[in-house]
């Protein structure tokens, strides 16, 4: 992995950015998005298996989790987990496999290994991007190792790159009201960095529209900048709106921010990383692909991927269907720019021209 040795902008300064006009910020970061990419959106080939829906965790923005003994909880089985990857990639053809549920404590770190060796001894060809910080807290209390020695048996055992799951706000004072179970803030940065020194690069990602300030937005948007001046493991960054949906926030917080909070979002990341994380991906799962062509214009030049068997958010994206490859193409091509299909490294592997 390279280092990025770019400036890390000041709390100060990226607070300053993200209280300034929304449409000078997005000729900023269109500028930088055309100086770095031209006119080229990249999109990978992905399913999402979300091989168990039990959490202890309970974050109060999820709907999804499910505590032990309910009625809804599911855990798939080794078997079933590995099938349901063989048919979606014989169905659409894939490249990666994004892997990620809850805290179940029934799950070791055997299940991954088992499940990875699997995937690659069956499909070597699509990648495995798995697990969140907080999935390797949890097995490295659960197995008694450190941090890396969880991460080098699960890279042993296929993983090739790491989500930003869980970072929501790197704010211990807003975590604590949204998610008091989870991990802290330096918790979830000492283990990417851990991940970046082994070999294994990530994204890093930011849930707003909750109860975070634009103080505290800053404060994330610097810290992530500050590891990666250190690592250069993020390879993208990923701002996504809070959905209430059916969670326990959503009932106080009913509402979701609107399309142009993702855009000043997507704008100052773009200017705040710029020659620090090379990639910023649209988000347009939470706030739809109108939205997401939009960000385009605003520094994102990733789409992120289908989502081929996605439930955390299945009724967003029933309300707008994405979901194969010539979708996204589509949505990409008629926003005025060029889909590119990328692999899980952000690799362009094919182009989509006319």
């Amino acid at each position: 992995m390279q280092i990025a040795e770019a400036a890390v902008p000041k709390r100060e300064e990226i607070e300053e950015l993200l209280r300034e006009d929304l449409w000078e910020l997005g000729r900023r970061a269109f500028g930088i998005r055309r100086r770095m990419y031209g006119n080229i959106t990249t999109f990978v080939s992905n399913m999402i298996l979300n091989y168990t829906n039990v959490c202890v965790i309970g974050c109060s923005f999820c709907a999804f989790y499910r505590p032990p003994g309910h009625p809804e909880a599911y855990t798939y089985s080794v078997e079933e987990a590995v099938k349901r990857v063989l048919a979606v990639d014989a169905r659409h053809g894939i490249r990666q496999v994004l892997i990620q549920g809850g805290v179940n404590p029934e799950i070791g770190i055997e299940y991954f290994e088992e499940l990875f060796r699997a995937i690659k001894s069956k499909a070597p060809h699509i990648a495995i991007h798995a697990l969140s910080p907080l999935e390797v807290e949890y097995l490295a209390r659960r197995e008694r190792m450190t941090y890396r020695e969880v991460l080098e048996r699960l890279k042993a055992a296929g993983l090739e790159s790491m989500p930003g799951g869980g970072g929501e706000i790197l704010v211990d004072e807003v975590r604590r009201v949204i998610s008091p179970k989870k991990i802290d803030s330096d918790t979830w940065l000492r283990i990417m960095e851990e991940a970046h020194k082994a070999g294994i690069p990530s994204s890093a990602t930011m849930m707003y529209g909750h109860v975070e300030t634009l103080r505290d937005v800053a404060e994330h948007l610097h810290k992530i900048a500050q590891l990666q001046a250190k690592t250069g493991g993020f390879m993208a960054f990923i701002a996504w709106n809070f959905e209430p949906g059916t969670s326990e926030l959503g009932r106080k917080i009913p509402y979701p921010k609107t399309s142009a909070t993702l855009l000043r979002m997507v704008a100052v990341a773009r200017i705040v990383f710029d020659g620090l994380i090379p990639h910023i991906q649209t988000g347009w799962l939470t706030t739809g692909p109108e939205t997401a062509q939009l960000a385009m214009y605003f520094g994102a030049d990733d789409f992120g991927g289908t989502l081929y068997e996605e439930k955390v958010l299945e009724w967003v994206r029933a309300e707008a269907p994405v979901d194969r490859r010539e979708d996204v193409v589509a949505v990409i091509k008629s926003a005025g720019f060029t889909p590119a299909e990328r692999d899980n490294l952000y690799r362009v592997v094919k182009v989509y021209g006319g």
